[in-house]
């Protein structure tokens, strides 16, 4: 699922991302983010007041790459300074892949922590796997890893 976070929709961006797309204004971005649990937000930098703010929000409540469409001065995973659809489709392409492989690294994470010392460990070698195809996905771009190898905010 992708969350467009606008204040002002700008239909044309709307129109150019997935159909799983939910508009969410800037002031509910935490409720409705932490609810839905995205793999995608993407931010209207032109539309929202204070897009820095919305990052920062996102950031904090989930783990889902997030792009901002308008500006490249964000803190945002995937950067976009244009609206144009082809340029729009790559930049949530490229940040479906960086959520794809933090939530592999995730749930790698959580078989680790649960698995019981003396005890087979299919789980961890499956889930290592799982990771290790996903980091094979990733772009093949310094901000691509950069941006997959993120840590996430451990007081959110």
């Amino acid at each position: 699922m992708t969350h467009l976070v606008a204040d002002g929709i700008r239909l044309s961006l709307a129109d150019v991302l997935p159909d799983d797309v939910v508009t969410v204004d800037a002031a509910a971005v935490r409720d409705v983010v932490a609810r839905d649990d995205p793999d995608v937000v993407v931010v209207d930098a032109a539309t929202v007041a204070d897009p820095a703010a919305v990052v920062n929000t996102v950031r904090s409540t989930t783990d889902a790459a997030i792009v901002a469409i308008g500006t490249t001065a964000l803190d945002a995973d995937v950067a976009c300074a244009s609206s144009c659809e082809g340029s729009v489709r790559a930049a949530v392409e490229r940040a479906r892949h960086i959520t794809s492989y933090r939530r592999s690294v995730s749930d790698l994470y959580e078989a680790c922590r649960e698995r019981a010392l003396g005890r087979p460990d299919e789980d961890v070698h499956e889930r290592r796997r799982a990771a290790d195809e996903e980091f094979a996905s990733l772009p093949d771009d310094s901000e691509a890893f950069a941006a997959a190898l993120r840590p996430g905010d451990e007081d959110g």
